[in-house]
């Protein structure tokens, strides 16, 4: 199978057929940025269709293919993507100082694929949900972010939600993105608009365990505005 028939593939049910001839190819040896990346692109859609308990190990399996490929080729769009993508995910599952401290290498692949691809859907998401991690941080977890940047970072709700935004026009129909749409608007005391972007969400249909998730969260907020 080709990088082409693979690559048709990625966001399907057929995903798995994908995954196995990158594991086929891996098993022969190739280890090439092609290979790695798209490794690291298919374990993330896996593990959006797994329980939340199985999910961290697949991630961090994937950003281990992430991590190879960017040290293969260090301005390779899609390494860089994929890395910081997956490097956001396992972010969730670590303790505060340890997601701190691994939010600059996150920002720098973050500012490094969007110089590439200013328009990306998903590094606009990543951007907002970067935006929206600093906004919510409480006083004592700024004062720890200030061991690991000189000038620590700050942002807002607005700016959080100009990404997720940006991102929405393209992609109507994402539910994570709508989700964290809403959460700003809740932040930002904006009932109204809170409510329009959850019951959005809450029209469509999960494909995943991962948007099951953020379905049965977005009712469970709405029945709360």
């Amino acid at each position: 199978m080709s990088f082409d028939e693979i690559d048709k593939t990625f966001g399907t049910k057929n995903r798995d057929q994908g995954y196995d001839m990158l594991k086929a190819r891996l098993d022969k040896g190739d280890r090439s940025v092609e290979v790695l990346w798209r490794m690291a692109q298919v374990i993330h859609e896996r593990s959006a269709c797994m329980p939340k308990a199985q999910r961290k190990a697949a991630i961090n399996d994937g950003l281990k293919f992430a991590e190879e490929a960017v040290q293969k080729d260090s301005n390779h769009f899609k390494a860089l993507k994929w890395n910081a993508v997956l490097i956001g995910q396992a972010t969730e599952y670590m303790p505060t100082k340890e997601k701190l401290e691994c939010s600059k290498k996150f920002k720098e692949l973050l500012d490094k694929s969007l110089a590439k691809e200013p328009k990306d859907t998903a590094l606009l998401h990543l951007r907002g949900r970067y935006k929206f991690s600093v906004a919510s941080l409480t006083w004592l977890e700024k004062k720890l972010a200030s061991t690991f940047y000189q000038q620590p970072p700050s942002h807002s709700y607005e700016e959080a939600n100009e990404d997720f935004l940006a991102a929405y026009k393209v992609n109507p129909k994402w539910m994570e993105n709508l989700f964290f749409i809403a959460k700003c608007y809740v932040a930002l005391k904006d009932k109204n608009n809170a409510r329009k972007y959850l019951t959005e969400l809450c029209d469509i249909e999960p494909y995943s365990d991962a948007e099951q998730e953020f379905l049965d969260d977005a009712k469970a907020m709405l029945s709360k505005l």
